[in-house]
């Protein structure tokens, strides 16, 4: 299907380029395209709303600003701002901005020196920093768009503050208080003096729905149109995204009950003038008469206020299914209080638990900070109620904190209104748990609007099992039907056959999942035609589909299939429903069928989306179809909405699910698609998710076979193609993994990552196995960051994978082919530039492509790498940066020198190469590092990653698991650190079963030991002194063990992996006697301390100074992602380093690593030049004499810095590590509790430890 959309691009100077994009979607063998069309073919194909809009626009425009061009129409900034929401997203302009604009002002107007500072600030007053261009803000990675009036009164603020003349000032000023008018009474003194002003805009909203004495209420709650659906297509959360402060919230309830229709502004408690989009407005007039109609009226509008509110503002004029939706947001809350009040009975699914926002454990209670450092406080019922009190008797008395058990709580007004919240949550439920005692004649009756189906939640209510002939005949595939103008290539065939197979065995439903480019809508419409071609009486087929797929059902249609064979298609969507109407409203508002659907009995096809689906599925399920399609049936992935339920009480001899991401968020997305066209067959919700949990890999190896295996006679329910088994022409691929011993000095520094492991472990430190996990990664592709490095070469042999990194970029090189090179880190992408450029002496070093390049500056860079004439070359990319989007033939072999967890983001990485386009065999090239010792080698971190991708790779590939789950970081911390499921290398990437390899796919496995010239260090146990801090360690020293076998590599069949082993130098490691391989490493490791600074307890410096005491230190390397976060944290952070000049004999240089400016967010906004420059002045007052590095860091670019750590290296070689659980400032500030974990980590047998 050819789609058209309009599009709004930003000129430098603050216009917007508006322009018309066709769209047409790729197929097999073709890619999607588009192109701009010219303006004068605009009223032809043009968008309905886009049009309406541009005429909006232009009758704003007085002075005939708007310019027309060829490709696109030119819109002046103010323009932009002053069309409303709808008129907006039909042009393709951002989302109106969810920030406030405060204005404060200083000087006096009478004397001419009066100015205006204008600064955005969120929710509540937390300033930000935001880059203004035209009628567009920036801020913290998102674009919206300055509406009306707010875009004036910013202009006019900056021109009082840009004016350099008194009398400019006092007529600049003058028209900023004409825009803000009458409305702001006391907010504007006698001498015009501003004491604060805020203004904001909003543009949707949700209902807070409540009852009130057995009667039915509700209260608008609004948003910015930047809300919708979280990442995971969840409910948005109406606390956290909403407009407004809850205070600001109630105070503008009030008045808008208060006062008569038609307001749009109003103002607020804190000063806040809040402006409505003129769409809202009209809808907040509609919930206004809805609040003072009768209650059973009031029930009806929360049934449905999406179908009320299109019905009323005539929102289906425009064919946009989706206007209603845009503007109510239906919330968590709303579903639940709707739920409460028996509107809409939203079942109760206790036991899928919720998705986590990260791999930290998830609580419920209070959350006090930001993440990465929030907190979460349960609170077990009643205790909301004891600490609100605590918190009133705080801010009484002006302390800052409340102690709880073992934490702290600001005593704020924000913590008051939350905890209030929950205690008014709990006496909620225990009065509405008292009201469900009441009689059934005290009872309001409620009325069921939606047909009664067999849920199958707890147990299983209802099953279509299949009909089997009573002789088990073998099926013949019938001929293709007549009528077809395309030849279906052989999988479409393949696909042909097995629904045909479905079909005549009575199958309830199928899942066709097909990757995405193979002709899932083809494969459908052949057997659609087969059908109907022979049936003696045909029945429709209804085809449910999102509206903008309906289109394209209708171009494969007649792309397809012979002009009149499928019969009528009727479109029963949109304004067209306006034929088969019986009486205004919708079947779930009124209860009873509101369309005539008996009109489509002699229909062949009849298309519909899921809103209309599930507003009108009383009326579609009178019709007995012979066939129901629901195409990206993800859609229908929760298994409690709304949408599902209606879906389930349709009427369809076979429904046929489609889509190609069946499982998006967790595993009972895939039981809720089931369970709609096949009910029964995969049981029932509770034993679904009791016997296939996410970790139980070996389960959901079954589950995959349940779904893609017969059963006996009859065929599968699950047919899944990817592109690269289905595309020919394609070169071979083959995979090589490297096995590489560490060298010592990695070895070395795994042990002490392993040690530390176990003092993070009981720590309890949030995150802290997230910390360790990071560690493991960083150490098993280097010890040390790649700072400062003069000997390139000695820098590399201390690498596992980058010494075998090299090894093949010297192989590439000797073929004459090029390379390309994937790693996270960006220092070490700078690196890895230089090195290779010296190393094989190149021209020019090679490019690196990272999310710090712009797209456009990408396809540059790739096509300079593209077309270079130079027969070897390296391409440095970051996997996600550079893994999509990208075409790079011109290299043949690919390096992932570092990995995540997620196999689908190394897997199009390694796509960039292996393309169409490509004509010579591709080579994957993996180096892992491996541990020496035997006890820890096998759950190395590499070899366990390597172990953990395969078989995500093999589940996601069949659809049984996301590619990223919250169980990652708990599966590979066991198997690392405690040795869980620990198998050979040939075990650990070898591919299940049911999932052979393609045939141009093949794996190799080599396991190296370190060349032989590298010195061997004979690891001992360090023995500790006794002291008072130190107690002493045992003194053992473990055996040397014989020396190994030589190594193998594989030789075979495509899908075998030969078993190999590492290879061991002369002088072997010793081999201890030990459990888990973090024993083993604590055998070697120095000892470990650890001191807890309790909150509000002394800082005995005992742990930092046993070892600073007259040290010579080399270098301090400090990172802490908030130690320079703002004044306070920077006086901090220099303080603890002065402290630490003052015990340490010498410090020679201080490296300190944090997050700049825009990954933090203060009080007062700052730059990152700014915090730069107050810390190089604090510095020079206090440290001048010792050297500093700052190296200050996005988090867009590095994520999260989740170590926290003091280093400091000895002149001796030794080192000292402390972990900081709060980072600096828990240790130089009472306010928090911290813990602190040191480690001494020797350098050599003979130094000795500091006293």
């Amino acid at each position: 299907m050819v789609s058209t959309k309009f599009i709004a691009t930003q000129q430098s100077d603050g216009s917007e380029t508006i322009t018309l994009l066709r769209e047409r979607p790729g197929g097999l063998f073709k890619r999607a395209s588009s192109e701009t069309v010219p303006v004068s073919e605009w009223p032809k194909v043009a968008p309905e709303a886009g049009q309406a809009a541009l005429a909006l626009a232009r009758s704003f425009d007085q002075e005939g600003q708007i310019l027309e061009e060829v490709g696109g129409v030119i819109l002046p900034p103010h323009i932009a701002a002053q069309l409303d929401e709808a008129d907006a997203f039909a042009l393709g302009l951002p989302p109106a901005t969810p920030l406030t604009l405060q204005l404060n002002s200083s000087g006096s107007l009478a004397e001419g020196s009066i100015t205006v500072n204008p600064k955005w600030v969120r929710r509540g007053g937390v300033p930000v920093r935001a880059d203004i261009v035209g009628a567009r803000v920036r801020e913290g990675g998102r674009v919206s768009r300055i509406p009306e009036p707010v875009f004036s009164v910013f202009q006019a603020a900056q021109a009082v503050k840009s004016a350099s003349e008194p009398d400019e000032r006092r007529a600049a000023f003058a028209e900023l208080r004409a825009l803000l008018g009458d409305k702001l009474g006391a907010g504007i003194e006698a001498d015009g003096f501003l004491e604060r002003i805020r203004i904001a805009y909003a543009a949707n909203f949700s209902l807070n729905a409540k009852t009130d004495h057995g009667r039915f209420d509700f209260d608008p709650v609004l948003f910015s149109r930047h809300v919708g659906e979280t990442s995971d297509g969840g409910l948005v959360d109406e606390h956290e995204a909403s407009l407004l402060t809850p205070q600001d919230t109630a105070h503008f309830q009030r008045r808008f009950r208060s006062q008569e229709g038609g307001r749009r502004s109003y103002l607020l408690s804190d000063g806040t003038l809040l402006f409505l989009d003129p769409l809202l407005g009209k809808a907040l007039d509609i919930v206004r008469a809805k609040q003072a109609s009768s209650s059973q009226e009031k029930r009806e509008f929360l049934r449905s206020p999406q179908r009320i509110l299109r019905e009323e503002l005539k929102l289906d004029a425009s064919g946009d299914d989706a206007a209603a939706d845009r503007l109510f947001i239906e919330t968590q809350q709303f579903s639940e209080r709707v739920s409460g009040i028996e509107v809409w009975q939203k079942p109760v699914l206790p036991w899928i638990k919720p998705k986590p926002n990260s791999w930290l454990p998830e609580s419920f209670g209070l959350r006090i900070g930001d993440p990465p450092d929030a907190r979460h406080i349960a609170l077990a019922p009643g205790e909301a109620e004891i600490l609100v009190g605590s918190l009133e008797t705080a801010i009484k008395g002006g302390d800052e904190t409340v102690a709880w058990r073992d934490e702290s709580i600001p005593a704020t007004t924000a913590t008051l209104q939350a905890t209030r919240g929950i205690a008014d949550l709990e006496r909620q439920i225990a009065a509405e748990a008292g009201d469900q005692s009441r009689s059934d004649h005290e009872r309001e009756p409620v009325e069921i609007f939606f047909l009664q189906v067999g849920e199958n939640f707890e147990q299983l209510d209802y099953a279509r099992l299949p009909r089997p002939t009573s002789a088990e005949e073998p099926f013949e595939v019938p001929a293709l039907p007549q009528g077809l103008k395309s030849e279906p290539k052989p999988h479409q065939r393949d696909a042909f056959a097995w629904l045909t197979e479905a079909w005549g065995r009575k199958l309830p439903g199928v899942l066709l999942a097909d990757d995405m480019g193979l002709g899932k809508t083809f494969q459908a419409l052949m057997f659609l035609l087969w059908l109907r071609s022979n049936s003696a009486h045909p029945k429709p087929v209804l085809i449910v589909a999102p509206t903008g797929l309906l289109k394209n059902w209708q171009a494969e249609l007649a792309q397809h299939v012979e002009a009149g064979l499928m019969g009528p298609v009727i479109e029963a969507f949109g304004t067209n429903l306006r034929s088969y109407r019986l009486e205004s409203g919708s079947d779930i508002r009124g209860g009873t069928s509101r369309l005539d659907s008996g009109e489509w009995e002699d229909a062949g096809i009849v298309l519909t989306t899921y809103e209309t689906m599930r507003d009108y599925h009383m009326s579609f399920a009178r019709i007995p179809f012979d066939a129901i399609v629901y195409d990206e049936i993800q859609k229908l992935k929760n298994p409690a909405s709304q949408m599902t339920r209606a879906a389930k009480a349709l009427n369809g001899r076979l429904q046929i699910a489609m889509t190609g991401t069946p499982v998006e968020n967790r595993l009972q997305d895939l039981w809720s698609i089931a369970d709609t066209v096949y009910p029964g067959f995969l049981g029932s919700s509770r034993e679904f998710e009791s016997s296939y949990p996410a970790n139980d890999l070996a389960g959901l190896e079954d589950l995959q076979r349940r779904l893609v295996e017969r059963d006996d006679e009859l065929p599968p329910f699950m047919l899944r193609r990817m592109k690269d088994e289905i595309l020919t022409g394609l070169p071979e691929k083959t995979a090589r993994k490297y096995a590489v011993e560490m060298p010592p000095a990695q070895a070395q520094a795994y042990d002490m990552v392993l040690a530390r492991a176990r003092a993070l472990r009981e720590s309890g430190e949030q995150g802290a196995m997230l910390k360790v996990l990071h560690m493991l990664r960083g150490t098993s592709l280097h010890p040390s960051a790649p700072r400062g490095v003069t000997d390139i070469d000695a820098y590399v042999a201390q690498s596992a994978r980058l010494k075998k990194t090299f090894e093949i970029l010297a192989e590439v090189k000797q073929r004459g082919e090029k390379a390309l090179l994937f790693c996270e880190d960006l220092e070490m992408q700078a690196f890895l530039a230089m090195a290779i450029q010296e190393r094989f002496d190149l021209r020019h070093r090679p490019m690196c492509i990272s999310g710090k390049v712009a797209g456009h500056k990408r396809q540059e860079m790739v096509n300079a790498f593209q077309s270079s004439p130079s027969a070897f070359d390296v391409l440095i990319l970051s996997p996600k940066a550079g893994g999509v989007g990208l075409t790079i033939t011109a290299a043949n072999n690919v390096i992932h020198l570092s990995r995540w967890w997620n196999p689908a983001v190394e897997d199009q990485a390694t796509d960039r190469a292996y393309r169409i386009g490509q004509t010579r065999p591709v080579t994957i090239h993996i180096p892992m590092a491996i541990h020496p010792d035997e006890a820890i080698g096998p759950s190395s971190f590499d070899q366990r990653l390597d172990a953990l991708m395969e078989r995500k790779r093999s589940l996601s590939r069949g659809l049984l698991m996301p590619p990223e789950s919250e169980r990652d970081v708990e599966d590979l911390l066991a198997d690392v650190l405690d040795g869980k499921r620990a198998e050979r290398p040939d075990q650990s990437v070898a591919a299940p079963e049911t999932e052979p390899q393609s045939s141009q796919d093949r794996t190799s496995y080599s396991i190296e030991p370190p060349a032989p010239t590298e010195p061997q260090v004979s690891h001992q146990r360090l023995n500790v002194s006794a002291s008072e801090s130190s107690p002493p360690a045992p003194e053992d020293t473990a055996t040397p063990s014989p020396t190994g076998t030589e190594s193998t590599r594989s030789k075979g069949k495509p899908e075998e992996i030969a078993s190999a082993q590492l290879d061991r130098p002369s002088v072997r490691r010793p081999i201890l006697s030990v459990r888990t391989p973090v024993e083993a490493a604590e055998a070697r490791a120095s000892y470990v301390q650890r001191v807890v600074f309790e909150q509000h307890g002394p800082r005995d410096w005992i742990i930092f100074e046993q070892y600073a005491r007259d040290a010579n230190i080399a270098l301090l390397e400090i990172q802490d992602p908030y130690c320079c976060a703002d004044g306070q944290a920077r006086g901090r952070l220099v303080n603890f380093i002065s402290r630490f000049g003052q015990l340490a004999s010498q410090i020679a240089a201080v490296h300190v690593v944090t997050f700049d400016a825009d990954s933090v967010q203060t009080r007062e906004p700052e730059s990152t030049n700014d915090q730069r420059k107050d810390l190089e002045d604090r510095w020079n007052r206090m440290l001048a004499s010792v050297q500093l590095h700052l190296a200050q860091k996005s988090r867009r670019s590095v994520g999260d810095l989740h170590d926290r750590f003091v280093k400091a290296r000895l002149a001796n070689g030794d080192s000292v590590i402390w972990d900081l659980g709060r980072g600096i400032d828990g240790v130089m500030s009472a306010r928090w509790s911290c813990v602190v974990n040191a480690f001494y980590d020797r350098a050599s047998p003979n130094s000795p430890l500091m006293h």
